[in-house]
């Protein structure tokens, strides 16, 4: 679902008139940052991103002689700058011994008078694995979906979110230590669209399910605002059908 969104979202922004400035011509109190680290299922490796905004539309792109650097547990990756759609960003992948608790910062380091920000951080929350329904699994809208999650006992609430090309999106919560739950009948519901010339609407469709829990950290204060946060997260896909 948060893909979809995220291309919908920078979609919008081009049509708005998105732009990129060079930070030579920002001070770091004018900047937005907003940092996340995302780490999937049980693997050792984290995707780190960083999105530097001077207003709204404004993305920023650093100058020669500035970084943004991603460290946690020893280990440690200087971001890349990507473009797309008109949106600037940072990402990398941080790799080492990267459990539950673990801080993660990021530090920007800017050229000549302008101030730098090195201690953003953030603490992993414990990792979690979506095992049911299992891969594949076709489910009827009109049936409860049981959802089962492996995960060590964790503080923080878990939620599942849904998103498919024939539903509208959504999402339940699970209270912190829960990691079985249904989807009621019903919950899931089928988007009332309309086929294309030549095609027949469709009562069917891959959904994508993700299992989700997130930890907010503290920003570093030289930024103008922003927010830093640490998601664990599981996806799967089945056949939603009516």
């Amino acid at each position: 679902m948060r893909h979809s969104a995220v291309l919908l979202v920078a979609a919008g922004l081009i049509l708005a008139g998105c732009s990129t400035a060079d930070s030579k011509d920002i001070r770091t109190s004018g900047i937005k940052a907003d940092l996340r680290v995302t780490v999937k299922d049980h693997e050792r490796r984290a995707d780190v991103l960083a999105t530097l905004r001077a207003g709204t539309l404004t993305y920023v792109k650093l100058g020669s002689g500035e970084s943004i650097t991603t460290a946690a547990s020893g280990a440690s990756v200087q971001l890349g700058v990507n473009k797309m759609l008109g949106v600037t960003n940072y990402s990398g992948r941080l790799d080492g011994d990267l459990t539950a608790g673990t801080e993660v910062t990021f530090d920007l380091q800017r050229d000549g008078d302008n101030e730098s920000a090195p201690h953003s951080t953030v603490f992993l929350p414990e990792r979690l694995q979506l095992i049911a329904p299992a891969v594949g699994t076709t489910a009827s809208r009109s049936s409860s979906i049981t959802v089962r999650i492996d995960s060590a006992p964790a503080d923080q609430p878990t939620t599942v979110s849904w998103n498919g090309q024939c539903v509208q999106a959504g999402e339940i919560q699970l209270p912190s230590g829960v990691t079985i739950a249904q989807i009621p009948a019903g919950r899931i519901r089928q988007l009332a669209a309309t086929a294309s010339p030549g095609q027949r609407n469709t009562n069917s469709c891959t959904i994508t399910l993700t299992a989700y829990r997130r930890t907010t950290g503290s920003l570093d204060p030289a930024f103008k605002e922003g927010s830093i946060v640490a998601e664990a997260q599981s996806s799967r896909n089945i056949t939603s059908i009516s």
